[in-house]
């Protein structure tokens, strides 16, 4: 069985338990980055994903007169903060493919939800040996066959035989969110904008987050410990809700 290095490991110092964010290797400068600063590589897992990773402490830092970082003594509970904030993206990530292609199925209430990946388990009996949900599989379903298995369908699978009996492509009609990237360009700038009037010195990282850096690599960018971009986000949270409330209003 592989070995992976833990995300939660116990201080033999202090006893108390340090994060370590499992960052994913995705180009050879990431391992050249991970022995420069002398952090562990290796096989890690964090959801249901297991890839090489570099373990990032999640700890606030600062360098030495080499630019080497140094991470710094951090309470477990600011490191727990800064270890869920980084791996938030992700979960979610998996999460979304994981509901993805599911069926809308009726509630009690009348409205609908996604038909659930686990089921209680009729046999569970607490202290028992039988886990107290069982894994939903489709393939168990009668109604199996019409499930899309995607969300995502070919267009091509879409063409259809015209009056004359000749296939025909099928055209999209625009949705009505066709220019909603455009939008979304305006109100990125628009916001950071807003940012640099009220607060000017979070303009850099607000610029960083609206073009969808990550914190780790905002972090790394801009010089700053994940600790203080994560603070720093939480304050560009509150003027995000600022600024859509002016927003909404014009």
């Amino acid at each position: 069985m592989a070995k992976y290095l833990k995300n939660v490991r116990i201080n033999p110092i202090t006893n108390e338990p340090d994060f370590y964010f499992p960052m994913e290797v995705t180009n050879p400068a990431d391992k050249a980055y991970a022995h420069l600063n002398r952090l562990d590589i290796g096989m890690a897992m964090l959801g249901n994903r297991r890839f090489l990773a570099i373990m990032i402490p999640c700890k606030n830092k600062a360098y030495d007169d080499k630019g080497r970082e140094i991470y710094l003594d951090t309470p477990s509970e600011e490191q727990h903060r800064i270890y869920k904030a980084l791996i938030k993206d992700e979960l979610n990530r998996q999460e979304d493919i994981k509901q993805d292609g599911r069926c809308n199925i009726s509630t009690a209430h009348g409205g609908t939800e996604k038909c659930p990946l686990r089921i209680p388990n009729p046999n569970y009996v607490p202290g028992g040996n039988q886990p107290k949900t069982l894994a939903n599989k489709c393939e168990e379903c009668a109604y199996e066959q019409f499930k899309q298995a995607h969300t995502v369908i070919e267009m091509s699978c879409l063409d259809h035989k015209g009056e004359n009996g000749e296939t025909e492509s099928y055209e999209a009609p625009s949705p009505k969110n066709y220019y909603a990237a455009d939008r979304y360009e305006e109100l990125s700038k628009e916001f950071v904008d807003f940012v640099r009037e009220r607060k000017p010195r979070l303009a850099p990282l607000a610029e960083m987050l609206v073009q969808e850096y990550k914190l780790t690599e905002a972090s790394e960018e801009l010089g700053k410990s994940t600790s203080t971009t994560f603070s720093q986000k939480e304050k560009l949270q509150e003027l995000l809700t600022e600024f859509l409330n002016i927003a909404i209003t014009l």
